[in-house]
């Protein structure tokens, strides 16, 4: 077995995607012997970290066919992808990629037929958000309560099928669910501000009450 087959086989032992440095340190577990050969690139004993960064670049090159690629943050993650599940997993990404295209065509449509109101509204909500994520470093985004493409029931870009949720709750968030009422969207951006303040002490607090406020007096408008 060469050692890019002993790479993929340990792959295979995961169940879900995990990053290079994971994948190295059980190639490790499994082959323990692959840190008493030399790094070529050094002339050096290998180490974990030198082989971490050896799989990494293989992983940048296009060595390994047989994984898919997931860029997360703050690492990306690798899964194997047999050969027979490809096709299935390229018509996936395909259909992703031409459902985003559908959803800007979507929304320019609704556009055209909005009201001065509707627009304004759109307008403020999209300020909101851009406004969120620069006073509290964060990544709020507008949510889509019904899917514009998906679903029995297909929404509009318009206020009313709209509420702000972080990125990853909107990737999570199933279509179709009700939109937050104003009291929960309000309970919700507190909550998630909140706790990131927790992580983020160089936020002022005295300045983010009084922002915050602000912003959700103004949303409250236009929700």
């Amino acid at each position: 077995m060469t050692k890019k087959e002993r790479f993929m086989h340990v792959l295979k032992t995961f169940e879900t995607p995990v990053t290079v440095s994971t994948w190295a340190g059980r190639v490790v577990e499994q082959y323990p012997s692959i840190l008493n050969q030399i790094n070529s690139t050094t002339n050096e004993p290998m180490t974990l970290r030198s082989l971490a960064a050896s799989m990494s670049l293989k992983v940048s090159k296009g060595e390994f066919s047989e994984i898919k690629i997931l860029e997360l943050r703050p690492y990306r993650q690798v899964m194997y992808i047999p050969e027979n599940k490809k096709d299935d997993l390229l018509k996936k990404e395909l259909h992703k990629d031409i459902e985003s295209i559908l959803v800007e065509e979507k929304i320019v449509e609704d556009k055209k037929k909005s009201t001065e109101s509707d627009r304004y509204r759109l307008e403020e909500l999209e300020n909101i958000t851009a406004q969120l994520n620069r006073y509290f470093s964060l990544n709020f985004v507008l949510h889509h309560a019904y899917s514009l493409t998906r679903g029995t029931k297909c929404g509009k870009h318009h206020a009313n099928n709209l509420q702000l949720l972080t990125q990853e709750h909107s990737n999570i968030k199933k279509d179709g669910e009700k939109k937050f009422s104003i009291d929960e969207q309000k309970a919700y951006l507190k909550r998630i501000i909140s706790v990131h303040m927790m992580i983020d002490k160089s936020i002022d607090i005295n300045l983010t009450d009084e922002v915050l406020e602000m912003l959700l007096d103004r949303l409250e408008k236009v929700y």
